[in-house]
């Protein structure tokens, strides 16, 4: 099976587990504080290559109204048109290949580490963004494998399908791919990790 159908198996089980996990540790708050420290950046439209349960959908909508979320799972992209009116699809977020229309802001929420092609995502998300706009990563580092009732049944396969990727390892790829770091933020997750907020743009 390709990971990426792998990928959807695993958040088509989990999908309620995981929003809980991600609520009880402490994630979605310090997801909520780097949006905080980075809304003043964001133009619209706006796509969320990776929405889940739509958490930053929801925190992205009081302030912008031209919003596209995007999740590999069906089951989570049904949570997230719960939580927003916001037009929410189910693609491949290394391909897109329902996507013709231009971003001016692109968010790669904990997605980058789950992407077998990275360099090759890069470049198509490239293809739909304005030249005057960015890619925005937030991710944790170090990764640190989840832990709590929620994801201990689901960990093992979670564990199997991502390969962690630092934000200095991230920043070769956008360079080398035309791009420039124009801000970077983190705040603690916890005492093991923190969550950053890199916003790249493409160099003139």
């Amino acid at each position: 099976m390709p990971t990426t159908n792998k990928i959807k198996k695993l958040y088509n089980g989990c999908c309620v587990d995981y929003d809980k996990h991600m609520r009880v540790t402490g994630h979605y708050t310090a997801q909520r504080r780097i949006l905080k420290l980075l809304i003043k950046n964001i133009e619209e439209p706006i796509l969320d290559l990776a929405c889940g349960s739509g958490f930053l959908i929801k925190l992205l909508s009081k302030n912008f109204k031209d919003i596209v979320g995007n999740d590999f799972s069906d089951a989570m992209t049904k949570l997230a048109g719960k939580k927003s009116k916001t037009t929410i699809t189910c693609d491949n977020a290394e391909t897109l290949k329902t996507y013709k229309h231009k971003f001016k802001t692109i968010i790669s929420c904990n997605l980058f580490f789950y992407l077998q092609h990275q360099d090759k995502a890069i470049k198509r998300w490239r293809k739909i963004l304005h030249n005057n706009g960015q890619i925005i990563f937030i991710e944790e580092h170090p990764f640190v494998k989840p832990k709590s009732k929620e994801m201990d049944n689901h960990t093992k396969e979670l564990m199997s399908l991502i390969n962690p990727i630092s934000p200095a390892k991230i920043s070769k790829l956008m360079t080398k791919n035309g791009f420039i770091l124009t801000k970077e933020v983190k705040t603690k997750i916890d005492n093991k990790h923190d969550l950053y907020g890199l916003i790249f743009s493409l160099k003139k």
